[in-house]
């Protein structure tokens, strides 16, 4: 006889407290048996049984069977296979099109003596970048290739609004690729070819570009080629400085402490510092020397030291080790005194000289600045148009009065009286008495001379 599970006593003939739906031996699999569930003790304080559930003679309540409730839950047979994993198949790139990576090529920016710059876009971000190529020559260099990875490093170490950003970085076995922040505007040597920039505009890029080189030099990165053609105008205002291709870590750490030796040149021979050209330990005063070539060449109009194609580079470097530079304002007269100072200051020849921060040369053309211009725009305008502010976009006026840094900014040359004293720091020349040749000196000149004739004469005849 089959054991219920009932305690002893109850009825087989009736199963109180369970509920018709639940099945019986009968419905049961083949081969399951029901299992024997041991009685449950009853606790030492009777629980009361819930309203409308029937209670078995003996009075403890009933014990529902946990396998019976288990066999309501569909298990699928041993048999069944398992659902299929998707696989996902990667999308051909359209015929016709280029990649770099995950990149999609849409052009091409430029090319310079490293490579090749390309206009690019981040599938799924829709993000434009530029990917800075190394060519296949400079790549089978290590010194080029490491200077090039030095780029993407010192890059990744800044974040900075005025610093153009690193995003990736793509290194492939016949190419290399660094993968940048796509800055939509022209460069500032690209604005100095046009003509000369508006004042206001130039203490405003001259700000951008100390705030980036102080930051800069603030996570021991020093720039080392600091130039017009390294420092963009985005459309929206920004001003940002590129290309640390050849920058130098000066804590001397990773890969940038040996990309560029001792008794190595490095840089644009117009803008390099005498410390520079000199091969020696360079340091964030350098970058501030070239800033200041930078700043002269933007208020006067041409950079403090020239030289033709037959003299070389090796001629402007020894101009920027020994010759003086030419103050601003023989180029731009009327120019403000403690303008011209700031000017020459920064391009003095020994590094104790000079400002010793970015944040010190930026205070001290912003108070320049703030008295000039008062209300001056730290920044570019969003959207400002420089082509409206420069010679030929709009018709000059009938009359263009001299601003206070001596520039004109709608007429090719200065038709006024300067107001201001001009700064010359070389001692004046001494001047040379020219003699006229007058008819009144020609009448004094016979007179003399036909008086000496006749005493001469007188003293032979005698």
């Amino acid at each position: 006889m089959t054991d219920s599970g009932l305690p002893p006593g109850t009825p087989d003939s009736q199963t109180p407290g369970v509920p018709p739906w639940a099945p019986t031996s009968q419905d049961s699999p083949p081969g399951d048996q029901p299992r024997q569930v041991a009685p449950a003790a009853a606790p030492a304080t009777p629980i009361p049984p819930a309203p409308g559930t029937a209670v078995p003679a003996s009075g403890v309540p009933y014990v529902s069977d946990v396998s019976a409730t288990m066999r309501l839950i569909p298990v699928p047979p041993p048999s069944t296979p398992p659902p299929p994993i998707p696989v996902m198949v990667a999308t051909p790139a359209p015929a016709g099109e280029r990649y770099i990576g995950k990149y999609r090529v849409k052009g091409e920016l430029g090319r310079g003596g490293m490579g090749t710059v390309y206009l690019a876009e981040q599938p799924g971000l829709g993000r434009e970048v530029a990917i800075k190529e190394l060519i296949q020559s400079a790549a089978t260099d290590p010194v080029a290739l490491k200077r090039f990875l030095q780029e993407a490093q010192v890059m990744a170490r800044t974040s900075h609004p005025n610093l153009v950003q690193v995003h990736d970085l793509e290194l492939t076995g016949e190419a290399n690729y660094i993968v940048l922040e796509f800055v939509r505007g022209k460069s500032l040597r690209d604005w100095l070819n046009r003509g000369p920039i508006p004042p206001p505009q130039v203490f405003a890029v001259m700000h951008g570009v100390l705030q980036a080189l102080d930051y800069a030099h603030k996570h021991a990165i020093v720039h080392r080629d600091m130039k017009p053609e390294n420092v963009l105008l985005s459309d929206d205002g920004m001003v940002k400085v590129a290309d640390f291709g050849i920058a130098r870590l000066t804590d001397d750490t990773g890969v940038g402490g040996t990309a560029t030796k001792t008794g190595t040149t490095v840089g644009t021979p117009q803008y390099m510092s005498p410390e520079q050209v000199a091969s020696s330990k360079v340091d964030g005063r350098s970058d501030l020397y070239s800033a200041g070539i930078m700043f002269y060449e933007l208020v006067a109009g041409q950079a403090p030291f020239t030289a033709n194609e037959s003299d070389g580079p090796f001629t402007l470097m020894a101009k920027h080790v020994q010759a003086p530079p030419k103050p601003p304002s023989l180029h731009r007269p009327g120019l403000d005194l403690a303008l011209e100072e700031a000017i020459l200051k920064s391009i003095s020849k020994r590094p104790e000289d000079r400002y010793q921060t970015g944040q010190e040369f930026d205070d001290a053309i912003s108070r320049i600045a703030d008295r000039l211009f008062p209300g001056w725009p730290r920044s570019l305008e969003p959207g400002a148009d420089l082509s409206k502010m420069v010679p030929g976009a709009t018709p000059p006026p009938a009359v263009m009065p001299a601003t206070p840094m001596g520039i004109a900014i709608q007429q090719p040359a200065m038709s006024v009286i300067p107001t201001q004293a001009i700064y010359n720091p070389t001692p004046p020349a001494k001047p040379v008495v020219k003699q006229s040749a007058g008819c009144m000196g020609a009448l004094v000149g016979t007179l003399s001379l036909a008086a000496l004739v006749a005493l001469l004469a007188a003293t032979y005849l005698h």
